[in-house]
């Protein structure tokens, strides 16, 4: 089984991902919002391209039956009711809901895979519930890390290392890795030891600016749930 990790999914080769289990990670905050809103009962949450597509889909299906959520440059679209804070999808707000999502970076990396054999979605707050998934399917793995607006992202790249260090943990049988997984593992051992200070990189500094400290500090809470959303057919459940 070999491990690979795409740094950002505009890197994405269709044929890379055909015959791989992908997990995608958007550490902040798109997978830890959609694993949230799986957790607390949403019925579904359907990735939208964009805006303008999130509301006809909502029209489409009934806007009574579905949440609107989403975000651009890390605040909530107007109009819509959610944004993309993990407290935002508290078992009030979304259970027994379909959830239409538009994210800046998160739901076009789904869009991305949707060639993959799988595709499950993970995060800190999983990794090690999402790695045990990805192993029993016994395909190549391939992390595909959203980024922020086509650029590597160092919160991806650690939660994608938390993802690979806790599939060495799993593994029954040695695991094929590229240079970029070890890289990632690294990033995670130097960041979980209190070596690496995620606080100066670009993303996380921004979010933090703008007040999203609990986010942050949730976001990068480690096996929090057993729960890995699965994305077929352009919906995650």
């Amino acid at each position: 089984m070999l491990l690979d990790v795409i740094p950002t999914y505009t890197r994405i080769s269709v044929n890379h991902i055909s015959s791989c289990t992908v997990i995608i990670v958007d550490v902040l905050r798109s997978s830890s919002c959609i694993i949230t809103a799986i957790a607390n009962g949403a019925n579904s949450v359907i990735p939208a391209s964009d805006p303008g597509a999130a509301a006809s889909l909502a029209l489409r299906l009934g806007m009574k039956e579905c949440i609107l959520a989403g975000e651009r440059d890390a605040l909530k679209l107007p109009d819509f009711k959610l944004g993309n804070s993990p407290a935002e999808y508290s078992r009030e707000n979304v259970k027994d809901n379909t959830i239409i999502m538009s994210t800046t970076n998160g739901t076009p990396a789904i869009g991305s895979a949707n060639n993959a054999r799988r595709v499950l979605i993970g995060g800190m707050i999983n990794r090690s519930a999402v790695a045990k998934k990805a192993l029993e399917f016994e395909d190549d793995v391939l992390i595909v890390c959203a980024g922020t607006q086509g650029r590597i992202s160092a919160d991806d790249i650690c939660a994608a290392g938390a993802i690979a260090e806790a599939m060495y943990e799993h593994s029954k049988a040695p695991l094929k890795t590229t240079d970029i997984t070890q890289i990632c593992r690294l990033v995670y051992l130097d960041w979980k030891a209190g070596r690496a200070d995620l606080s100066v990189t670009e993303h996380y500094s921004r979010l933090s600016s703008l007040g999203f400290d609990e986010d942050l500090k949730y976001c990068f809470s480690e096996d929090i749930t057993t729960v890995v959303p699965v994305c077929e057919g352009g919906v995650i459940k």
